[in-house]
């Protein structure tokens, strides 16, 4: 799942109900919902075979270890845990590709407690969004020991199953000689949403302290020349899931938080409202308390069914602020809610960190050029997103402190409408502006 805007990822939930087995391990609980937050290596060399990431306290007293086992055909861990969409709870690695063929890296998960084994009795596990970028990529998940698998029968499932046989127990600790694959479509789900159910597979593991999980992508050869997002969003959510799920009112294409100078500029997008009466945004500096901070009536404009929305928050005390959790609440006309996803700024030690851009010419026609001061060195990344929420270009570039233009080319069959480019310097969202193609 790129959530090209990624924007995931894309991907994978646990979700426990979770009994403890016990024999000479730990006595026996219930868990509600794993949660997987700020991970630490503690082993190996980052993005490296070997490399094994720790993530305390999913519930209190149990650990997670996650290790990379192996890495197939130039895939990339650029991102061992992307908190800025999706699920803030989840584990939401993000896997390059070499933009060819078939790549993935290898993992093992396991779970202990004060270092010992820690066996769920049922320990359910789902895929979401597998998905692909709307040219030639498709992500795919595998699994390998789980007891049952399921997709959601609601709607028809564009996941193609196959059975392969196991060939790569490097530790002989794979549960099965065979693993399960499921390949998503070329097709791309907006945003990173359990709701996407034709591209959702669920697993069911018993009496497992562990399992192994392939995230990747497979680059078909087919008559599509444009840009492809081989950097693909994986989103591991772990909480319990109902089997029915109610259709909300408003369906999000896409969702936005960026750094501009002394505030932060929000921007989502969604069909048209069905029984919306407002959205409220909320605010949060601890993930934990959330506070209303705005109250938007109606849509900035409607074009094709897309309705577009603003907000900027210019709160002073948002500048000594690290980090910044931001969601967004529908108010159904009967007087029922619900939440998106949380977005998180990353502002350093201060907001000010923030970069002006320029986009020129604006409108453009088949090319134009981003401007920009930067503060810092190191790694941009440029991308182009529709009013849909789908990234229809990616520029990475290597930038200097100072002055810098990135040009971007190739944009004649572009459709003609708004678009906003979002930039991303080494990993961090800094600027985003509005830009229309004539």
């Amino acid at each position: 799942m790129k959530k090209n805007s990624t924007s995931v990822g894309k991907y994978v939930i646990l979700l426990a109900i979770i009994t403890f087995f016990s024999n000479s391990f730990v006595k026996a609980q219930t868990i509600p919902q794993l949660k997987f937050r700020q991970p630490h290596l503690i082993a190996g060399v980052n993005g490296q075979i070997g490399a094994t990431y720790n993530f305390e306290n999913v519930v209190p007293g149990i650990n997670a270890k996650i290790t990379i086992e192996k890495i197939v055909n130039g895939a990339v861990l650029k991102n061992i845990d992307d908190s800025t969409l999706g699920y803030y709870n989840a584990w939401q690695p993000t896997v390059g590709g070499p933009g060819t063929g078939s790549s993935y890296i290898k993992w093992a998960v396991k779970f202990d407690s004060a270092g010992i084994p820690y066996i769920f009795s049922i320990l359910n596990a789902s895929a979401i969004d597998v998905d692909g970028d709307n040219v030639r990529v498709r992500e795919f998940i595998g699994v390998n020991g789980q007891n049952s698998f399921n997709i959601p029968k609601q709607i028809p499932s564009l996941l193609t199953l196959t059975t392969t046989k196991d060939t790569d127990n490097i530790s002989g600790t794979d549960a099965s000689d065979s693993n399960l694959i499921a390949l998503g479509p070329v097709t791309n789900r907006t945003g990173i949403d359990t709701l996407s159910q034709d591209v959702r597979i669920n697993f069911t593991f018993i009496n497992k302290s562990g399992f192994k999980i392939y995230t990747g992508s497979q680059v078909d050869v087919n008559a599509n020349t444009g840009a492809i997002a081989t950097d693909r969003y994986h989103c591991i959510y772990f909480q319990n899931i109902v089997g029915e799920f109610n259709v909300l009112p408003i369906i999000y294409q896409s969702f936005n938080a960026a750094l501009n100078n002394d505030a932060v500029d929000l921007d989502w997008t969604t069909g048209l409202p069905f029984k919306n009466d407002h959205f409220e945004v909320e605010r949060s500096f601890d993930q934990a308390n959330f506070t209303k901070v705005g109250i938007i009536l109606g849509a900035v404009f409607v074009n094709n069914g897309i309705c577009q929305y603003n907000f900027q928050d210019k709160d002073p005390r948002i500048a000594n602020q690290k980090i910044i959790y931001y969601r967004l609440k529908q108010i159904a006309t009967n007087n029922t809610y619900s939440y998106s996803s949380v977005k998180v700024i990353h502002a350093g030690n201060s907001i000010n960190n923030n970069i002006a851009i320029q986009v020129m010419p604006n409108p453009y026609m088949d090319k134009l050029n981003v401007n920009f001061d930067s503060k810092v060195e190191g790694k941009a990344e440029l991308r182009m997103i529709s009013t849909s929420g789908i990234t229809v270009k990616m520029v990475e570039a290597n930038i200097t402190k100072g002055f810098n233009t990135i040009p971007v080319l190739d944009l004649s069959n572009q459709q003609k409408g708004m678009y906003v480019v979002n930039i991303m310097v080494n990993g961090q969202s800094v600027g985003i502006q509005k830009i229309i193609k004539n």
